[in-house]
């Protein structure tokens, strides 16, 4: 199984209960857009890649309630309010700083921030971990299977866990941040429904 997927129940069980709008950087394949649609009152999905957004348009073209966007993230003037935001697998695409930044300023007051991401080994007890993991990997790999999605781009992550913890608090104040399986950690934080608006409309 793909890594990224094994999260992709939980992230559609809190879009289930909280509903609204939905807001996924780095689409992807958009089989989280079309699970997420049932439950939210909009789904915007954005990847920067023209050919993914083209087959993504094919695929998910009799969902009226999913709009995509073929743009960069981080230079696109985004004006909307979303009240959940998901990331998975492309903040270590971006500047974290930046994304982490961007992400506060559309998220609505009251919304809250998902986010499935990658962190390289820096430190000796990130190597420890990642190590102590491994076999349990290869294991559920082999239960599971092995899929690879096809056109989807990678790239290596260059911030330790401890790096984006550093960034993510100083941005998302009280940000929960777990180490998970498949060499991912998951982000979660809640936007103060008193917090200020910033003229974002």
């Amino acid at each position: 199984m793909e890594s990224q997927y094994c999260f992709h129940d939980e992230l559609v069980a809190d879009v289930k209960i909280r509903g609204g709008r939905v807001f996924d950087i780095g689409c992807g394949d958009g089989l989280l857009l079309h699970r997420l649609a049932p439950f939210a009152e909009q789904v915007v999905g954005i990847d920067p890649h023209k050919e993914i957004i083209s087959r993504v348009q094919e695929r998910l073209s009799s969902v009226s309630n999913v709009s995509l966007i073929y743009d960069d993230f981080l230079t696109m003037q985004i004006r909307e309010r979303y009240d959940t935001i998901i990331c998975v697998a492309t903040l270590h695409h971006m500047d974290v700083r930046a994304a982490l930044s961007k992400m506060h300023q559309i998220l609505a007051p009251g919304g809250r921030i998902l986010i499935i991401g990658l962190a390289t080994n820096k430190s000796i007890m990130d190597y420890i971990i990642s190590g102590l993991l491994l076999l349990p990997i290869r294991l559920m790999d082999r239960v599971h299977g092995g899929m690879k999605v096809i056109g989807v781009r990678t790239a290596e992550p260059k911030e330790s866990l401890g790096e984006i913890r550093q960034v993510a608090h100083g941005i998302l104040p009280g940000a929960i941040i777990r180490r998970r399986f498949y060499y991912r950690y998951s982000l979660v934080w809640n936007k103060p429904k008193d917090a200020n608006e910033n003229g974002i409309k």
